[in-house]
């Protein structure tokens, strides 16, 4: 008997082992499901097999029926409230296309929508040789120049296209080169691809706050306590909003740093290790663009136009110094966000501030005001 028992554990911890390894390491949010749903289920076995074996042994087999019954009873009515939960709360947020991060419910089933080129960026498919008498602008940036929640055609570098096109002063192509996530040492790279890739006649970076991080800066950032599998968010309404509020209440009780507190502390000096590295980063882009001698501009964001806590803005004000010492035309889009800031109609949803088609409207506007004159010159 002895023997028998050890040989099962034996199993048992083998296969736990095994199902561990695959949910842990299988990092894609589909695949990461099956791994989940698979422990949940071996979990499950697991723990009736236990109850079973410890309640017969001490009261009978009579006791140990009853008892999985009543277990099994609790089970089915956690799992069928959960799923009315999850029914009910698709319905109330129906409208939602997109989330601050990327890895929910909503952007799942909205990145269905996102097309690619085989370029790898969320622009239509374009001729590497630009056709005769066509002005070329590449648009580089992270999430807010990509479009994240609105449809491509909303983008101001679509509607700077439009535009353009529409004033009779030749063929414009406007080409976007933006990612989500992307800082200014990635767009680096984005910067070398376009010039290859394109030949553009401009370069406007799209620059936001977070832009100044690199490597390490995301390395060592607080990290809060994460109970819900990225799995379930990514397939659960319910579970990314139960992520979503045990993120918050960590924040306002103060049990992981701040991410503006974090930020502060490694940028406010302008001497920093942090700080320098961002600035040669942005440095190195601007020449870069005068060595592939491409004209470039900037248009910058900030969170202040839904944040009114915002504690750093000082970065955006370095970039606009930097834009004067360097004679850059740089347009500061919190001119024209910050008289609706607040208004959730700047919002790509109502649970993502990424800027919406309202916002990317205006700023399309300033965009011409600022860059229009070099544009249309040719």
């Amino acid at each position: 008997m002895k023997s028998k028992v050890q040989l099962a554990a034996t199993v048992l911890a083998f296969v736990s082992v095994i199902l561990f390894v695959f949910t842990f390491y299988d990092i894609t949010p589909p695949g990461r499901f099956f791994s989940v749903l698979a422990m949940v289920v071996y979990l499950l076995a697991l723990h009736y097999m236990a109850l079973w074996f410890l309640v017969s042994r001490r009261f009978g087999v009579q006791r140990a029926r009853v008892a999985v019954v009543n277990v099994s009873l609790s089970i089915v009515t956690v799992a069928v409230l959960s799923v009315g939960a999850e029914v009910f709360l698709r319905f109330m947020y129906r409208d939602v296309t997109t989330t601050a991060d990327n890895l929910s419910y909503f952007s799942k089933q909205w990145l269905k929508t996102v097309r690619y080129n085989h370029w790898g960026f969320r622009e239509k498919e374009f001729d590497p040789v630009r056709p005769p008498r066509t002005y070329r602008i590449a648009v580089i940036g992270d999430s807010l120049a990509y479009g994240q929640g609105i449809a491509e055609s909303e983008r101001f570098s679509n509607l700077v296209e439009k535009h353009l096109n529409e004033t009779g002063k030749g063929r414009y192509e406007v080409l976007n080169f933006a990612l989500p996530g992307a800082e200014t040492v990635d767009e680096l790279t984005f910067l070398s691809r376009a010039a290859a890739i394109a030949r553009p006649d401009f370069i406007l970076l799209q620059w936001y706050t977070n832009d100044v991080l690199g490597p390490d800066d995301k390395n060592q950032a607080p990290k809060p306590v994460t109970l819900i599998p990225a799995a379930l968010r990514w397939n659960s309404v319910l579970f990314y909003l139960v992520h979503r509020q045990f993120g918050s209440l960590q924040d306002r009780l103060g049990l992981v740093e701040s991410t503006g507190s974090y930020r502060v502390a490694r940028f406010e000096d302008p001497k920093s290790p942090s700080s320098l590295a961002a600035a040669d980063s942005m440095n190195l882009f601007i020449e870069l663009c005068g060595k592939f001698d491409i004209p470039v501009g900037l248009v910058l964001f900030s969170e202040s136009y839904f944040n009114p806590d915002f504690r750093l803005d000082f970065l955006l004000e370095r970039t606009l110094q930097l834009c004067q010492a360097r004679k850059l035309r740089c347009l500061d889009t919190r001119t024209i966000l910050l008289p609706h800031q607040g208004n959730i109609k700047l919002w790509a949803s109502r649970l993502d501030p990424h800027p919406s088609a309202f916002a990317n409207q205006l700023v399309t506007e300033r965009l011409m005001e600022t860059f229009g004159d070099v544009w249309l010159a040719r």
